[in-house]
């Protein structure tokens, strides 16, 4: 396999650090609102991937963080007047709800950051001790300068790499924030450094050296947060004591964009997962999502949902006679998805499928993508059509044509031959 890693920027040979066993990380959700079908563009994406690898027999531990704890949390909570647990397990349920609709299921484990505060203030204690962190009135900051490869990944000036938080006892702009003190209600921590709660970046390092150490095969997220999250997480981590590189194999999607803008809360602009689901199906969404290669930005349009529509609805019609194996389809599909995860051409090898009759293949890459490539039925194609030919031949036609167009209301074309006379 293939993959392209945004830190050398290029296609490279897929070589785990241990045989047929795959570490991979995807930056989770901040639970203080709705997931939108940005969210939705990515973790279908690492969906894809983790079952894919786990069908060509590579065990897969999938880890994804649930941030928690975090400013956004504290202000949504303040706002509708509820505690930050609550309104944290609100939006982390409709997060897992909006996931398992969309048949993403591949996550080994959830890693929510208040459940790692040990592992939090421990890392921290050790970036501390070798200089990498120093203490101010605020809190805990790492020191940038301590770090020689900032920058590697995003491959900013140094200019341009300002921490997004401004704090005059700061000892450098570009410095980011470990732990933070002070009161921010319930969910604060006594710490070496004071009662506080920990920053945005420090959670994920600390839980990922937790599962796989601290080197690992990949880490995902979206393209966004390449800078700052993801430089941050590697100045952590490598900090410690010099590994490099944390992460083989960075993959980032691209934007998921609306009306030409980056579709994200803050604009104003996202649509809710729970929304989308209630005009478009599962796998309409999925289609639509994967019809695009993950590195390329993606444009929502009702008119490009419905056109995924039509093609899925298409590939159903077509896909309605068992006939044998199609070995250029199989190979076109596997050679797709071995080449930096392309899902466009797996989707166009499964249209191939669809047309020679491989229904096995149609069944088995499906769940690999996670579409129902074949119309839905409560009994096998073969029997309808059985139990259709035997009523036509009895002369049995209402009953016959009823059955037909229930078949073609779910999408299967159906085409009777002449009736032979009855013997």
């Amino acid at each position: 396999m293939q993959l392209y890693s945004t830190l050398s920027r290029s296609v490279e040979p897929f070589q785990t650090r241990f045989p047929d066993r795959v570490s991979l990380f995807v930056c989770g959700p901040t639970v203080y609102d709705y997931p939108h079908l940005g969210h939705a563009r990515t973790y279908v994406v690492f969906d894809v991937l983790a079952k894919y690898l786990r069908w060509t027999g590579q065990e897969v531990l999938y880890v994804q963080n649930i941030t928690d704890v975090d400013d956004k949390i504290i202000n949504r909570a303040q706002e509708e007047k509820i505690s930050q647990k609550e309104l944290a397990r609100k939006f982390e349920r409709q997060y897992i709800r909006d996931m398992l609709a969309l048949g993403i299921d591949s996550v080994s484990y959830h890693a929510r950051a208040t459940t790692h505060i040990p592992e939090i203030i421990n890392q921290i204690e050790r970036l501390v001790s070798i200089g990498a962190g120093y203490l101010t009135e605020t809190g805990v900051y790492f020191n940038i300068d301590s770090f020689p490869g900032n920058g590697e990944l995003s491959g900013q000036s140094k200019d341009k790499r300002i921490s997004r938080v401004t704090d005059s006892t700061k000892h450098n702009p570009a410095d980011f924030v470990l732990w933070k003190r002070g009161e921010y209600g319930e969910y604060t921590w006594d710490s070496p450094w004071g009662r506080g709660r920990p920053g945005w970046h420090i959670e994920d390092t600390a839980i990922t050296e937790k599962y796989f150490g601290q080197q690992y095969d990949i880490h995902g997220g979206g393209l966004d947060l390449i800078f700052p999250h993801h430089e941050a997480e590697i100045a952590q981590m490598e900090s410690l004591e010099g590994k490099h590189p944390m992460v083989r194999y960075w993959m980032h999607t691209g934007f998921l964009t609306i009306e030409g803008e980056k579709m994200s809360k803050s604009l104003g602009n996202f649509i809710r997962i729970q929304d989308a689901l209630k005009t478009w199906d599962r796998d309409t969404i999925r289609y639509f999502i994967l019809l695009s290669h993950y590195r390329s930005p993606l444009q929502v349009t009702e008119e490009s949902l419905l056109n995924a529509k039509k093609a899925l609805e298409h590939i159903r019609a077509i896909a309605i006679t068992d006939k044998f194996p199609y070995p250029e389809g199989r190979d076109a599909f596997i050679a797709a998805m071995e080449s930096d995860l392309n899902t466009p051409n797996a989707i166009a090898a499964i249209h191939a499928l669809a047309a020679h009759g491989d229904i096995e293949a149609l069944i088995e890459y499906g769940e690999i993508l996670g579409i129902r490539f074949l119309p839905e039925t409560s009994a096998p194609l073969s029997i309808l059509q059985d139990i259709r030919a035997e009523l036509r031949a009895s002369k049995q036609f209402e009953i016959a044509d009823m059955i037909r167009k229930k078949m073609v209301d779910a999408g299967i074309q159906v085409t009777d031959s002449p009736l032979k006379p009855l013997k």
